[in-house]
């Protein structure tokens, strides 16, 4: 890997009686500034200054490096100390810096096309050729470097070539999560004994044709009727009293509209940016407004041309996971050790996901119910809660009589759609386990559980302290409660003097309006 370099180091004026110095400055750096933290054997990795001049009250500069103190980071080390070596000497200060031309060359044996390379934000082209890639980056200001964009272009240029060798050797490129974790994903790890599946149908269908639900225009969406919402709360408080309340979590209401912001610390704008919907404010324009209502009125169309005139870019989020304002409540806070764990659990809303074409009936939807906990803990005791959730809702399960298996998780939320981490986090050995509810005649049962730790994924992306530096995590289990009912009506049915006491039980009988047109007998 080599950078070239072309700045400008911008000064505060002339100071041509400065040269002799400057040529000390720069022949020293070489041996001190742009050598410190390079390893002994790898100096030619590291910044070197091919040449430099005066002109005027600018200083232009070619430097030349490796992946060591690479080229741009050595320019700005070069900053602070120009200033010492100028201010007081000559009464010259520096005002800033740019690079004008910035290339990066290095190898892709193999590959001989890299797609979106040339399209990634400051880079002007790329060029693949000769089992090279040549990488012109656009002009840059001290904003950009000092940010480093250059690192992250960097680093996701390597995670493109690593998967277009992959796609030329007809290999598949490990996404995060199978880096990271020490199990083999999709390893089925617990399983239940073999249970009587009382109903054989579609659940989806059979629930729309009784009245129990009806589709609603959004995708994704349905109106869930009194019997269905009956099964909901009965479900919903059996597995708080099985799950929630033994372990100890406070309940809390936790916000659903998500700034894009936090979802940015989160990571999760990187992973799966198209799997949200995405929230827009009104713009202050009583103009645009009015004549949309007018225009709405005569043609009777929503105008969206004037819609989009009148809205705000996207801000927000409709909460994806459900547990993304815990990590903000907790953004820049200060904890000990001794107070750990910190358990809150949330049920207050609906979570919303953009499943594209992958939304089908019940199982698969874009507007869901789930019980979600959240938690802080030092690492053992992140992974003991983890682990816990887990056991009991299996025993839950089994209580239930309903037929599951655990698999090691193969798309932790916080990983899902990643392919590099450069950030130094620790991952637990096993980020996910994943609890389903076997669905007669499918091959996959139907995802009820995730049970995630996520190590310091969290606690650096929300600046998390603990009062002595010791370590702590984070770990969340997302109960789809939506889901458990799905499972539920698959192995047991709609016939509720069959359904298990546990439920039995605990069901009231439930008036339902009549409607002469619905639902609708064929």
């Amino acid at each position: 890997m080599k950078f070239r370099l072309k700045g400008m180091i911008k000064l505060s004026r002339e100071v041509p009686e400065a040269e002799e110095d400057l040529e000390r400055f720069f022949k020293e750096a070489e041996e001190d500034i742009l050598r410190r933290g390079v390893p002994g054997g790898q100096e030619e990795e590291a910044s070197h200054v091919k040449s430099w001049k005066l002109e005027g009250d600018r200083i232009i500069i070619e430097m030349e490096s490796g992946r060591r103190v690479r080229a741009h980071e050595g320019l700005l080390r070069l900053k602070k100390s120009l200033g010492q070596l100028l201010g007081p000497g000559y009464r010259a200060g520096v005002r800033g810096m740019s690079v004008e031309d910035y290339t990066l060359e290095m190898d892709a044996p193999g590959v001989s096309e890299i797609p979106g390379l040339g399209e990634l934000p400051f880079v002007e082209e790329a060029v693949v050729a000769d089992g090279k890639i040549r990488v012109k980056f656009s002009p840059l200001g001290e904003s950009e470097l000092r940010r480093h964009v250059v690192d992250r272009v960097v680093k996701h240029a390597l995670n493109l070539v690593e998967s277009s060798a992959g796609e030329a050797e007809g290999t598949e490129t490990k996404d995060l999560t199978v880096k990271v974790t020490k199990a083999t994903p999709g390893e089925v790890v617990a399983r239940s004994r073999e249970m009587e599946f009382l109903f054989h149908g579609e659940p989806t269908e059979e629930a729309v044709r009784l009245g129990w639900v009806k589709k609603f225009p959004g995708r994704g969406q349905w109106f869930y009727g009194p019997q269905i919402t009956a099964l909901h709360r009965v479900l919903e408080d059996i597995l708080i009293e099985g799950i929630v309340k033994p372990l100890g979590f406070v309940e809390c209401l936790f916000p659903k509209l998500i700034p894009l912001d936090v979802m940015n610390r989160m990571r999760y704008l990187e992973g799966l940016p198209e799997g949200m919907y995405y929230c827009c404010a009104p713009r202050r324009d009583p103009e645009t407004f009015e004549r949309f209502k007018n225009e709405l009125v005569i043609n009777r169309e929503v105008p969206m041309e004037l819609l989009k005139k009148g809205i705000k870019d996207p801000g927000y989020v409709i909460a994806p996971a459900q547990c993304e304002p815990f990590y903000q409540f907790l953004s820049h806070e200060v904890v000990s050790a001794e107070d750990l764990p910190i358990k809150f659990f949330d049920r207050s809303g609906w979570t919303y996901r953009w499943e594209a074409g992958g939304a089908k009936g019940l199982d698969r939807v874009h507007e869901f119910q789930r019980i979600e906990l959240v938690w802080l803990g030092t690492p053992g005791q992140t992974e003991e809660i983890r682990d816990r959730t887990v056991e009991l809702s299996h025993e839950l399960a089994d209580e239930l009589e309903l037929e599951w298996y655990t698999e090691v998780g193969d798309d932790p939320f916080y990983l899902e759609g990643r392919r590099v981490e450069e950030r130094g986090i620790e991952f637990p050995d096993v980020p996910k386990y994943e609890m389903r509810l076997s669905l007669p005649g499918r091959d996959k049962g139907v995802a009820v559980v995730s049970a995630n730790v996520h190590g310091t994924h969290f606690i650096e992306g929300f600046s998390i302290r603990e009062a002595r530096n010791r370590k702590i995590w984070t770990g969340c289990t997302g109960i789809g409660l939506s889901r458990w009912i799905y499972g539920f009506l698959a192995q047991k049915g709609f016939d509720t003097e069959r359904w298990p006491e546990a439920v039995r039980k605990r069901m009231e009988r439930v008036e339902v309006p009549r409607i002469l047109t619905w639902p609708r007998v064929e």
